[in-house]
């Protein structure tokens, strides 16, 4: 998939979480803008806004790591990456850590669309040509 349309999609899909629940806090009669509620939905909207790159890193974390294994150990590390965490740990830990593993999608989605571009954009080498100050 075309990265910049990868990340457009993902933008896409952040920014309609965030102002869904943005709006979900905002329809609901008994929100008191206090300090306490406020503070809250920031937190809800920050996870809503970092859930889908987080994921999409941890994926792309867990091929990386598990692809260079063999099938057993592979196997042999999920186990115990389960049996340590459970479903519930690891949907915590995700929660937890989802700005930074978020920010950290977005940093390296738009180094590799500059890459891209900058490769794409580069002139061929032609130090096979001669020069007409060769001498």
């Amino acid at each position: 998939m075309n990265k910049i349309k990868q990340l457009l999609i993902v933008l896409t899909i952040c920014f309609t979480l965030a102002g869904s629940v943005v709006l979900l806090y905002l329809l609901d009669p008994a929100f008191i803008p206090d300090a306490y509620r406020v503070t809250s939905m920031v937190i809800v909207v920050f996870w809503a806004f970092f859930i889908i790159p987080s994921m999409l890193f941890d994926v792309k974390l867990a091929i990386k790591y598990f692809g260079s294994k063999s099938p057993e150990y592979a196997f042999r590390d999920g186990v115990r990456i389960g049996v340590i965490l459970g479903f519930g740990g690891i949907l915590v830990l995700s929660l937890l850590v989802s700005p930074i593993t978020g920010i950290l999608w977005y940093i390296l989605i738009v180094k590799e669309i500059v890459l891209s571009k900058k490769n794409k954009n580069q002139y061929p080498d032609n130090s096979n040509e001669n020069d007409i100050f060769d001498t």
